[in-house]
């Protein structure tokens, strides 16, 4: 399960998905900062590589693209959906 930058933002009631990159640069190795992807479902910029393993080990859907990294998380089917959707506004698609 994955959600993007801007979905967290949300989450949080914010719009600054960049805050939240910035905040998982420097907090995020403490965390499963594989699942937090860019728009489109792409990996975190710098480490392509190393997300990919965790998305080999993790079943996570994948889709082949044209561009680097050569492959996309397929946000559709992998996006995170809480348990309660009256939680939040999950209505909203931050991922493009």
């Amino acid at each position: 399960m994955v959600l993007s930058y801007g979905d967290v933002a949300a989450l949080l009631g914010t719009r600054a998905a960049r805050a939240v990159g910035s905040i998982m640069r420097r907090y995020g190795h403490a965390h499963p900062w594989w699942r937090v992807v860019r728009a489109g479902g792409l990996p975190p910029i710098g480490h392509e590589a190393s997300a990919r393993a965790h998305y080999d080990t993790e079943g996570t859907p994948l889709r082949a693209i044209s561009r680097e990294p050569g492959y996309a998380v397929s946000y559709a089917v992998a996006r995170w959906q809480p348990a309660n959707p009256g939680a939040h506004d999950e209505r909203t698609d931050h991922s493009r």
